[in-house]
C-alpha cells in the first residue's frame, strides 16, 4: 500500500517551490537533482509514489516519474525506454 497522502503533499511542495521560482532560482539540473534525492527518499523509505509526487511535474524539470531518468521526450510523464 502506497502512502498517499505523503505523495500529495510532496507533490504540493514541488508546486510551492515551482510557483516561488526557487527551481528556477537553482537552475534545471540542480532542480532535477534535488527533486530526484526527494523522490528517492520518499519512495525508499516513506513508501510513497513516485507517480504521484511528479504529477504535473515531470514536463519542465525532464524527470520521467518511473525510472527517474532525465528526458525530454516525456510522454505522459514516461521516457521512452519506459513506454516500451
Amino acid at each position: 500500500m502506497s502512502n498517499h497522502s505523503g505523495s500529495r503533499m510532496l507533490n504540493d511542495i514541488i508546486q510551492l517551490l515551482n510557483d516561488q521560482e526557487v527551481l528556477n532560482t537553482i537552475g534545471l539540473q540542480k532542480s532535477q537533482q534535488v527533486i530526484t534525492q526527494i523522490v528517492d527518499i520518499a519512495s525508499r523509505i516513506y513508501d510513497c509514489n513516485s507517480g504521484e509526487i511528479l504529477d504535473g511535474h515531470t514536463d519542465y524539470l525532464n524527470l520521467c516519474y518511473c525510472c527517474l531518468a532525465i528526458a525530454t521526450d516525456l510522454d505522459n510523464g514516461l521516457c521512452h525506454s519506459c513506454r516500451s
